[in-house]
């Protein structure tokens, strides 16, 4: 059997039809097709489609039952591994491209700040939506953290200025403007900003994300999710 390291170039068109195959089989056990309509999927000739068939019957990576024009065929746990280290490995692969934060539980120190009166009057007006007065942690990689400081470096941030009132002075604070939706599902996307707050007690790869609603119940998070941050395109 092939892992997703093994899969040989010779076996990737094979890959991509077992693919195929397990978007029509879902959540059935079996599906019947025959090799010409196999091979419309493919976009290629009944003969090319017939041959995959075949080809993944002799990995056994499926098993089929029946011959000639139809045939039913069914995804084997050995097709079902294949397709699982392939997805795994790319999960990881798109985990390293994308900015992607996993939720934590806060310290409530952002929540603090955003309800200044001082700070909360200039949310409003300079970032277009009225925040929850609290934020949403996330916890970044090594490799995300980095990706998400040159992302930074790119981009005009939205400053917050500093003031004083008659207990302390507060200090400038920088928002960058993004969209964060859940990483297993896109439907949803929310504008929010990331809150750089310069005191803080938070680790390094520890992010705040400001936004209009609660973020927990919109997106009915609970700590270990994961969410993707996303720039604004301008």
């Amino acid at each position: 059997m092939e892992s997703n390291e093994e899969i040989s170039p010779d076996n990737y068109a094979n890959w991509f039809a077992l693919l195929k195959l397990c978007q029509l089989t879902k959540h059935k056990n079996s599906i019947q097709i025959s090799s010409l309509q196999f091979g419309e999927l493919l976009k290629l000739s009944q003969q090319t489609g017939n041959r995959r068939i075949n080809d993944l019957e002799a990995l056994k990576w499926i098993e089929r039952k029946g011959d000639g024009k139809s045939q039913r065929i069914s995804i084997t746990k050995i097709g079902s591994t294949v397709m699982l280290n392939m997805y795994k490995n790319l999960k990881s692969l798109l985990e390293s491209i994308l900015v992607v934060g996993v939720v934590r539980e806060g310290l409530h120190e952002g929540g603090y700040y955003v309800s200044i009166k001082g700070y909360y009057d200039q949310f409003k007006t300079k970032l277009g939506f009225e925040p929850f007065k609290g934020t949403l942690n996330l916890e970044l990689s090594d490799t995300g953290i980095s990706i998400l400081r040159e992302k930074l470096d790119s981009v005009a941030p939205v400053i917050i200025e500093g003031f004083q009132d008659h207990n302390r002075e507060y200090g400038p604070v920088k928002c960058y403007d993004v969209f964060i939706s859940r990483l297993d599902d896109r439907t949803l996307r929310r504008k929010a900003a990331i809150l750089d707050i310069q005191r803080t007690h938070h680790d390094k790869n520890i992010i705040e994300i400001l936004a209009k609603p609660y973020l927990r119940d919109l997106f009915n998070l609970k700590n270990g999710d994961k969410l993707i941050i996303e720039f604004n395109k301008k």
